[in-house]
C-alpha cells in the first residue's frame, strides 16, 4: 500500500475479475472468516445496465415488494454507463 492508501492487485487476480485501467471494485471485510482474523473480499463492480439485467424477474408477480422503475434506478446509480 503507498501512502495514498493505494493497492497493487496481482496480475493474476486482475484477470480473473476482468478489470482494467479504470474498473470498479467493491471491497468487504469479513471478520473473523480465516483463522480468527479478517479477510478483505474483493469483487468487481457491475454498472447499472448488468445489474438490472442480472435482477430481471426476480420479483414474482404474487410479490409484496414494491417493484423500481428500472431506469429510475440507472439514474439513482449514476447515469446512462
Amino acid at each position: 500500500m503507498d501512502s495514498k492508501g493505494r493497492i497493487v492487485i496481482p496480475e493474476g487476480v486482475r484477470k480473473e475479475l476482468g478489470l482494467n485501467e479504470g474498473s470498479r471494485i467493491r471491497l468487504r471485510l469479513e471478520k473473523g472468516s480465516i483463522a480468527g482474523g479478517s479477510a478483505v473480499i474483493m469483487t468487481k463492480s457491475v454498472g447499472p445496465d448488468e445489474f438490472i439485467k442480472r435482477t430481471e424477474g426476480v420479483l414474482k408477480k404474487e410479490s409484496r415488494a414494491k417493484a423500481a422503475d428500472p431506469l429510475r434506478l440507472k439514474g439513482i446509480w449514476g447515469g446512462s454507463d
